[in-house]
């Protein structure tokens, strides 16, 4: 996660300064069999690479097929000369690179005292959103919410054994957010359910669950209170809840020091995140490099 914190800071940073390039979104509907697919994209020149993630929704695939709704791939390739470097799976890629902006986010805009974290979505995107927030802070307690009671209980005692914290499963999100300095929200939720009174001041939101324009974690009341912070203006401006006049920043110009991140102890700060392709291009080149050095996966001469 560490790996892909870095690299994934970079790719954001290529975006304010011109090194990183993302083409538009491609949705495709598959309505003959209930399915969608999506084609996010992206080129790092700073790293030469350039990639992309295949992903789909097919919604009836448990009950007919027995497999997963949602599935996908990661191929990178090299920029220098086009040739494939990796072909991976992309769920993985996709739940650690949406982590590691909770970790970038944290790093520019969460108090560094903060060791209170509150969790939102016990799923594997709330995994890994603990596991950014760990490697960049300092915590002690953390609390962990999500509607189905079993994956909250589940996601408590999974977590504290592998991170060593103290984790527990608490009733509704207002008691999550009692009292925490961060907060990472990774839910599908179309109605928003965290209050703009829960949230104290100081405290540090990364939204991810958010990730097209019928989604919304957040009242939107919340968003006027506090600095807010995208990852690319004119994706984030697909949303209803956000105005131009209330995005302070891209998560990119911050990394770059052309615009200041938490600037008081007592602001509010969120990190309204939709997800890039340059973000799957970054952890799907640390995943390679990390296959590479350690000799796993299948490994095939195409040229």
């Amino acid at each position: 996660m560490k790996d892909t914190i870095d690299t994934v800071q970079e790719a954001f940073k290529g975006l304010a300064t011109g090194e990183s390039i993302i083409p538009a979104l491609v949705l495709m509907d598959a309505p003959k069999h209930n399915g969608a697919w999506g084609i996010k994209a992206g080129v790092l020149n700073n790293q030469d690479v350039i990639g992309l993630k295949l992903s789909c929704s097919y919604f009836d695939n448990p009950k007919k097929y027995g497999l997963p709704s949602i599935m996908g791939v990661v191929v990178v390739s090299d920029l220098k000369n086009g040739v494939p470097l990796a072909l991976m799976d992309g769920l993985q890629i996709t739940a650690f690179r949406t982590g590691a902006v909770a970790g970038v986010a944290a790093r520019y805009l969460a108090r560094k005292d903060s060791e209170v974290a509150a969790i939102l979505g016990a799923g594997a995107q709330g995994r890994t959103q603990l596991l950014a927030l760990n490697e960049i802070l300092k915590l002690r307690d953390v609390r962990v919410y999500d509607i189905v009671p079993e994956l909250r209980d589940k996601y408590a005692k999974e977590m504290s054994a592998k991170l060593g914290l103290n984790v527990h499963s608490v009733a509704n999100a207002a008691e999550a957010l009692k009292g925490a300095d961060v907060v990472s929200t990774a839910t599908p939720s179309r109605e928003p359910y965290v209050r703009t009174e829960w949230i104290q001041p100081g405290t540090h939101i990364t939204t991810v669950g958010s990730d097209e324009g019928s989604k919304q974690e957040l009242d939107s009341s919340a968003y006027s209170r506090a600095k807010v912070v995208v990852d690319k203006r004119d994706v984030a401006l697909n949303k209803k809840y956000l105005k131009p006049e209330l995005i302070h920043a891209e998560l990119g110009e911050i990394i770059a020091g052309m615009k200041p991140g938490r600037t008081n102890a007592d602001e509010i700060t969120i990190m309204d995140s939709t997800g890039l392709g340059i973000q799957d291009v970054a952890a799907g080149l640390v995943a390679y490099r990390l296959a590479k050095e350690k000799g796993v996966g299948t490994w095939k001469e195409l040229f």
